[in-house]
């Protein structure tokens, strides 16, 4: 992101606008955040037993629905219309690309984050790990991951914007830019 943005984001979450990403501006941003998400969270803590005793076990798809987009989204340039997602958090991610959808015409700048999908359901374990990422259950989902790469940094590299973060927020969704500082395209249904 420019300087600029920076601090239209910093003045949005209601601290100094200098265009400087530090301690104050992350820490604003997690209250930001943590003001929008509901209490107590939908969602379960990212431990071993709690992930299997709210989702059950990762990859088994009895546990996934297909649900229909509320826009169009593209993979490696084909149309997306429809993804499998956990039952459990099916109707919270249709409600946040709603609630993106319904922000594109005001806010254009979030059309090439939020049509740019990167997954949702697949079966493996994290980057470089040994534990399930969220996406074996299928209670994540990436959008934009060449702008928003796994190791840059966000905001300073990547470039998800805020009108996303806070969307996945409003529904308790983590987003990995906001509170790990890096694999911004990155969003999942845990506390």
């Amino acid at each position: 992101m420019s300087r600029d943005e920076i601090i239209k984001m910093q003045m949005r979450i209601g601290t100094a606008p200098d265009g400087f990403w530090g301690p104050k501006s992350i820490a604003a941003l997690r209250r930001h955040l943590r003001f929008l998400m509901p209490l107590p969270s939908p969602w379960p803590r990212t431990d071993k037993q709690s992930l299997h005793d709210f989702y059950g076990d990762p990859g088994d798809e009895d546990n996934l629905v297909m649900i229909n987009l509320p826009y169009e989204m593209r993979y490696d340039g084909k149309v997306v219309t429809r993804m499998r997602v956990h039952k459990r958090c099916a109707d919270s991610l249709l409600r946040v690309l709603t609630r993106i959808r319904d922000r594109m015409e005001a806010v254009p700048d979030i059309v090439p984050e939020s049509t740019d999908f990167g997954g949702c359901f697949s079966y493996r374990l994290k980057r470089g790990g040994s534990s399930w990422s969220l996406h074996a259950w299928g209670a994540a989902i990436d959008l934009d991951p060449v702008d928003n790469a796994f190791k840059a940094s966000w905001p300073i590299q990547a470039d998800m914007p805020l009108e996303i973060i806070e969307a996945f927020a409003i529904e308790g969704w983590i987003s990995a830019a906001a509170f790990w500082g890096y694999d911004a395209m990155h969003f999942q249904a845990t506390q």
